[in-house]
């Protein structure tokens, strides 16, 4: 019996800024003709938290009605403006869309991260407004909270000049190999995608510098290690149908560190998405706080990154 095809599921979360239209732009640049699922998620206030309700009980409830029809008028109107937006993104993505409104209650990170939870999306698409270097900002922006503190994959969308090469920043062990099996999984189906896998040697490394493919990285190392990590990645590769010819791996001794490593990299390779893994379990604080994943993002400008735990 024939395996049913699994497609990816996302969340795009939409606010009518110019940042969502970048988000666009990229899903139709990048995912031509791609199958993918994708929920539109829109946030809007719920009338009644602007509201204060009278004490007595007759004009309550009059209050009540109208903020009830002020509020379905709000979410008929907000459906109408997804729906103009998911045309857009059809023209271009082969992608089944969904369209969700939610209305405000607390905090909208919380709101995004606990549908998304609930639902089982594979990544959650958000657009990037800006980085400021004050900490307490960057605490306080929803973009920035989801990157800290959520389980779900974040894609943060900046840059308006789209490719379809991907770099994905491996580290060794557990970490790297749940990164490659996300990856993989996401771009099973896309086949003009060019991925790279690139790593910084470890001190003990025999070899200084290698690019080329898994299977002859394989044959010439002498380190254990290296041999046996790749020959899982290899597998992976294999079993989510990713085509050896569709991937390349750069390793290197770094002398930048690895951010300085992987951002030159980036630059040099012209590569307009870049995956990195987010480690541990630590609060937002500790993420943003000289991370090597903080680096990068606070980095560039114009591209796409994707943040996977």
């Amino acid at each position: 019996m024939e395996n049913k095809k699994i497609i990816p599921h996302l969340l795009l979360c939409y606010d009518g800024t110019p940042s969502s239209y970048k988000i666009f732009s990229y899903l139709q640049n990048v995912f031509e003709n791609v199958e993918f699922e994708i929920t539109i998620l829109k946030i809007i206030p719920h009338p009644s938290e602007s509201e204060i309700m009278p004490l007595d009980l007759y004009k309550k409830l009059l209050k009540e009605e109208l903020i009830e029809k002020k509020a379905k008028e709000e979410f008929l109107r907000a459906q109408e403006e997804l729906e103009e937006v998911s045309k857009k993104i059809k023209e271009k993505i082969k992608a089944k869309i969904y369209l969700k409104v939610l209305f405000k209650y607390g905090d909208i990170a919380e709101r995004i991260m606990r549908f998304s939870q609930e639902n089982m999306f594979d990544g959650i698409i958000v657009g990037k407004r800006g980085l400021s270097k004050i900490t307490t900002f960057i605490l306080g922006s929803v973009t920035y909270k989801l990157i800290g503190l959520s389980s779900v994959p974040i894609w943060l969308i900046r840059g308006e000049n789209w490719n379809k090469r991907f770099l994905l920043a491996l580290d060794l062990g557990e970490a790297g190999l749940k990164l490659v099996d996300y990856v993989s999984f996401i771009l099973a189906h896309h086949h003009d995608a060019e991925i790279t896998l690139f790593h910084i040697f470890y001190p003990f490394s025999d070899l200084r510098d290698f690019k080329g493919e898994i299977e002859e990285f394989i044959e010439i190392t002498k380190n254990q290690e290296y041999k046996e990590f790749l020959k899982k990645i290899k597998k992976n590769l294999e079993q989510n149908g990713i085509p050896k010819e569709r991937i390349r791996i750069e390793f290197k001794r770094g002398i930048f560190g690895p951010a300085g490593e992987i951002i030159k990299t980036v630059k040099k390779g012209n590569f307009s998405t870049v995956i990195i893994g987010k480690r541990g379990k630590a609060g937002i604080k500790e993420f943003f706080l000289g991370s090597v994943s903080q680096k990068i993002i606070s980095y560039f400008e114009d591209r796409a990154i994707w943040i996977v735990n």
